[in-house]
């Protein structure tokens, strides 16, 4: 360094161009910058010039920090704004708070059609309920029972008898309608429901597949279609359980695509547990993964009431459906074969035969097979 000349001091990693207000510069300003411009990092190092002491000091631009300053490069985003829970998420959440209490003042007081309905849907829950709880007697036990003391009435038996109700309770208290066509009369007020409105809302098409997949799983059992299947199935005893399980689990979901979950189930246990039996194997080694898999329904609109929903409204096509289902399909069923040949083995006891399962296999006892890989 020579005599009489000095260096500035080290040069800052980021220098900052900071403006007092949004109105400092504006696009019809002569330097040209953007208005609103209040921190503009430059990333590029500034070239550290030599300068006199007997040199005049150079003006500095507006808005430069005076002084230098040796400031950390902006970060991408902090920790709590990455999480939502800057001032912003927080800003949003109280707007959305407030949205839902103007329109919860909009809906107002409960009319008497509300209350109603509400009525009506409480007491049919606990009419399900207790129709036959199984650890004590319910009023389909002690009502409506048959030889063996079970309830003759079902679940679906409580929802008819809910829905005809609702076409005799009136919307309004009745006596309060003034009748416009003649003064001084009252007028009926109309019911809760109306053949109308379940004619125009009711998905029959859903109905008639869950009704006509019923149907069929009620028909194999009665026909001994059930049993059949399951004796044709006994060749499997040759091969390993974890690959009767995957072959079983892949044929169950691909018929759960065509018919409901519930009819598959119905369908298919009976078999299952039947073939189970014949090969000596626990029966819930092969129902239980075969259960979880009449849930993989996510192909075909008729796989599933929530499938057909979705696709009756339109913007979706099967093939669409068959592209995205046919991946968890596939995801569903490895799923299924890890948790059954780990840790269901210990909590259902998979090992062994079970005497619950004993009807006229008795060799099973001691020569059960055993899940393992």
């Amino acid at each position: 360094m020579e005599q009489g000349q000095a260096w500035g001091p080290p040069t800052p990693t980021c220098l900052f161009l900071r403006t007092p207000s949004p109105q400092v510069f504006s696009s019809s300003s002569r330097n040209g910058w953007s208005q609103g411009l209040s921190v503009t990092p430059l990333r590029r190092p500034l070239q550290p010039q030599p300068f006199h002491h007997s040199e005049a000091p150079v003006p500095r631009p507006a808005g430069l920090v005076q002084g230098p300053q040796e400031l950390p490069c902006p970060s991408p985003c902090s920790f709590r704004k990455n999480f939502g829970m800057g001032e912003e998420a927080r800003a949003q959440q109280q707007a959305a708070v407030r949205v839902i209490q103007t329109e919860h003042r909009r809906l107002g007081p409960m009319t008497f059609a509300e209350m109603a309905v509400t009525f009506l849907f409480v007491l049919l829950v606990i009419l399900w309920f207790t129709r036959e709880p199984g650890f004590f007697p319910g009023w389909g036990n002690l009502a409506f029972s048959n030889n063996q003391g079970e309830s003759i009435v079902s679940d679906g038996t409580v929802a008819i008898f809910m829905g005809i109700i609702m076409f005799i309770v009136p919307s309004k208290i009745p006596g309060l309608t003034p009748n416009p066509e003649k003064p001084g009369k009252l007028k009926a007020p109309p019911a809760l429901l109306n053949w109308k409105t379940v004619n125009e809302k009711m998905p029959w098409n859903i109905v008639f597949l869950l009704g006509g997949g019923f149907a069929l799983a009620k028909g194999s059992a009665e026909s001994g279609l059930s049993e059949w299947l399951g004796d044709k199935l006994t060749p499997l005893q040759s091969v390993p359980p974890p690959a009767i399980v995957c072959i079983l689990c892949l044929l169950v979901a691909i018929f759960t695509e065509c018919t409901s979950n519930v009819a598959t189930t119905t369908l298919f246990l009976p078999i299952l547990a039947s073939m189970a039996k014949a090969i000596c194997l626990n029966p819930l080694y092969v129902m239980l993964p075969c259960t979880l898999a009449a849930s993989l329904a996510f192909m075909l609109p008729v796989a599933t009431p929530p499938n057909a929903i979705a696709f009756s409204f339109g913007g979706i096509k099967v093939s669409d459906m068959v592209r995205a289902g046919f991946l968890l399909n596939i995801l569903g069923v490895l799923v299924i074969m890890l948790a059954i040949n780990t840790w269901s083995i210990p909590i259902f006891d998979l090992n062994t035969f079970p005497s619950w399962a004993l009807t006229n296999a008795t060799h099973c006892l001691a020569n059960a097979t055993a899940p393992g890989p």
